[in-house]
């Protein structure tokens, strides 16, 4: 029978695999995430050139995220015995997180192709241009700076403390090493109030992120195998 923590375990692999692969491809074909810091129409114009690839990235990212909503709650469910109400916590902390990322990110999918199809058109006015890059500007600063990013840093930052709390006793390496990268993570929450550094850190930290997360998951799968230490070898 399929356990929480085998489960857990794949979608933690899964997740920050999928998260990687969609930033990478952003990376090659988007100037991401230099180019949220562009002018709209420079940002809407681009995008109505990538082509159906970059949709596919940006989907891959809002997957990652929704991934991470089942694997929070079933790695509470793993860890209860350890401490239920952290335990409990931590599973609500991971589904905010991987809702207001999925949120922040799906205006990529759904909101920003009309968008770029209306300032690149032919037949646009310059009424019309002005209102796209408007209605960009606005979701850009409130959906994906507000929500999917300051929220999301904050609340993946927790679930990252939480559960590095609740593996501490049998996995110290891993639980130190989380509680550090959740620091990077969340240092993205200052870039808005022009901290400088801020987002070269949080970058790096949800870089390291996506790695201490794949080492949790294989860490999960492993451990019914006597080749990862429980709480109570430990």
């Amino acid at each position: 029978m399929t356990s929480a923590r085998h489960l857990a375990g794949v979608l933690l692999i899964i997740a920050p695999l999928t998260f990687t692969a969609g930033f990478t491809g952003l990376q090659m074909t988007f100037d991401y995430p230099d180019i949220l810091r562009q002018p709209a129409g420079g940002v809407l114009t681009r995008f109505a050139a990538a082509g159906v690839d970059l949709h596919i990235y940006w989907y891959a990212m809002m997957a990652a995220a929704l991934a991470l909503i089942p694997a929070s709650v079933l790695a509470g469910l793993h860890l209860r015995k350890r401490d239920p109400v952290l335990a409990g916590l931590s599973a609500a902390i991971g589904v905010l997180a991987g809702l207001v990322q999925a949120f922040g990110l799906i205006r990529w999918v759904m909101l920003v192709p009309s968008l770029a199809a209306t300032y690149t058109g032919s037949g646009a006015t310059e009424i019309e241009r002005a209102m796209a890059v408007s209605i960009f500007d606005a979701a850009n600063r409130y959906i994906g700076v507000g929500v999917g990013e300051h929220l999301g840093y904050l609340f993946t930052g927790v679930w990252t403390l939480l559960i590095s709390a609740l593996i501490f006793q049998g996995r110290r390496i891993l639980a130190l090493l989380g509680a550090f990268i959740s620091l990077g993570v969340m240092a993205g929450m200052l870039e808005p109030f022009g901290a400088p550094m801020a987002a070269d850190i949080n970058a790096i930290g949800f870089s390291l992120w996506a790695l201490w997360a794949l080492w949790l998951g294989a860490a999960f799968l492993l451990e019914g195998r006597g080749l990862a230490p429980s709480p109570a070898a430990a």
